[in-house]
């Protein structure tokens, strides 16, 4: 038996069907069909896409290690350049 399979992709779902072809590949019945619905992630009541919060929350990670990164940076060349002693000691001593 010859057959083809369709796919048709939406933004919340997946359809599907199995159709059967005759000897010159021309659909003569359909097998099976379906379509799987997913949620759309979005809050229900308000509209809001779901991942809102956890795009905030890398949002600030990210800041802030940037920032980090920054002072780690800043300290290295002023050890570098003499301007810091090179002791974590004498450094906290400054702080």
């Amino acid at each position: 038996m010859r057959y083809r399979l369709g796919l048709t992709l939406g933004t919340n779902s997946i359809g599907w069907a199995m159709i059967r072809l005759d000897a010159s590949d021309t659909p003569c019945g359909v097998i099976r069909s379906g379509v799987r619905i997913f949620s759309d992630g979005r809050n229900p009541k308000s509209g809001v896409s779901l991942a809102v919060e956890r795009r905030l929350a890398r949002s600030v990670r990210r800041r802030r290690d940037r920032l980090l990164k920054r002072k780690a940076r800043m300290m290295r060349m002023l050890i570098d350049y003499g301007f810091f002693p090179s002791d974590p000691n004498e450094r906290k001593r400054l702080e």
